[in-house]
């Protein structure tokens, strides 16, 4: 990404899911509302998030379920990644009215999922490198338009010999230097590598954000936000 190409400014810091009853159905069936609560090293300390299903009375939350749409192809087949907007239009379209704000759709987040851990340790002020990993596949198609999405260049030079990744993408903002990496991990899930360099929190923050939802677009579910270094 050229630096005089701003990213679109994310408004929130939830992730919006519509829920379907089946995978490939089209009927949707309620919602699945998710935020990350990162830490001061801006990585993922818990998981939080409520579904909100009208055939059950309403809203739940189920730390087992964020973990099996994590790790249950068919599961997470269930879901497609949508805003707030598309949320709103759902929620009213099955009987629930006005969406309730973010604010009060916390207080539905009972069951959290714990992801701490523990802090890299930093022997200098050289780049900060954190690590989102997502869970689900890309076929081909899929990869390209990912790739075009994140404006990722073909891997070539010391980054070619990165293992796994498939394709960079970089930004200024600021005085800070970004650096994007999507790469496949162990042949069974993507992750994006962001570093910074010098470590700048309000921008990284931001990015991270916008880098997730890019991805969400595309079929991927965020499961981790590790700080690597």
């Amino acid at each position: 990404m050229s630096t005089g190409t701003p990213m679109r400014q994310a408004s929130t810091s939830f992730d919006y899911y519509v829920l379907y009853a089946a995978a490939g159905d089209d009927q949707a069936v309620g919602l699945l509302v998710e935020e990350f609560v990162l830490a001061d090293d801006l990585s993922a300390a818990r998981l939080r998030g409520a579904a909100w299903t009208p055939a059950d009375r309403g809203w739940w939350s189920s730390a087992a379920f964020a973990r099996a749409v994590r790790a249950d192809p068919q599961v997470r087949a269930r879901l497609a990644a949508t805003d707030r907007a598309g949320a709103e239009a759902v929620h009213r379209r099955l009987g629930g009215g006005t969406l309730p704000d973010e604010e009060a759709l916390r207080g539905h987040f009972r069951d959290d999922v714990p992801l701490a851990s523990a802090a890299p340790l930093r022997l200098d002020a050289g780049p900060v490198v954190h690590r989102v990993l997502f869970a689900g596949d890309l076929d081909s198609r899929q990869q390209e338009l990912l790739g075009a999405a994140l404006r990722l260049g073909a891997a070539r030079g010391p980054d070619a010999a990165r293992p796994g990744v498939v394709g960079t993408g970089r930004l200024r903002v600021n005085d800070t230097n970004f650096r994007w990496d999507l790469r496949r991990v162990g042949g069974i899930a993507w992750c994006v590598d962001v570093t910074s360099e010098p470590a700048g929190d309000d921008a990284l923050r931001w990015l991270l954000r916008q880098l997730i939802g890019l991805v969400r677009r595309h079929g991927l579910v965020p499961a981790a936000i590790d700080r690597l270094s």
